[in-house]
């Protein structure tokens, strides 16, 4: 083991790793000093909102909104994949649902 931390940029260059998560953790670096001068004390917070939505996005898309598969690819239980969707406002709020529902129902026919 050559003593460097495992985030060291160093060690981004190990084989296994493609040209892509290189760019991509450079982006991240980018970012995260920038946000350290403009909202210190809420790098994780906003990084973390920049990255998780456009990749659960993606995913979704991949899954065509299948819950359970996108879960099963990102390895997350699929009860949190929903809080964080609907947390994120990729799903729609469960009061839209029943709103809709109720309205339908209201214009239904009785009969």
């Amino acid at each position: 083991m050559s003593g460097e931390a495992p985030w060291a940029p160093e060690r981004l260059a190990a084989p296994g790793i493609d040209g892509s998560a290189r760019t991509l953790a450079r982006a991240i670096r980018t970012l995260a000093d920038h946000l350290l001068t403009t909202r210190p004390g809420r790098i994780y917070r906003e990084t973390l909102a920049l990255v998780e939505r456009p990749l659960l996005a993606h995913i979704l898309t991949l899954t065509g909104g299948n819950q359970v598969r996108a879960a099963r690819l990102l390895g997350l239980n699929r009860n949190t994949l929903h809080k964080r969707c609907q947390r994120l406002r990729l799903l729609p709020s469960p009061r839209a649902d029943v709103r809709t529902r109720s309205r339908r129902l209201r214009s239904a026919p009785l009969g």
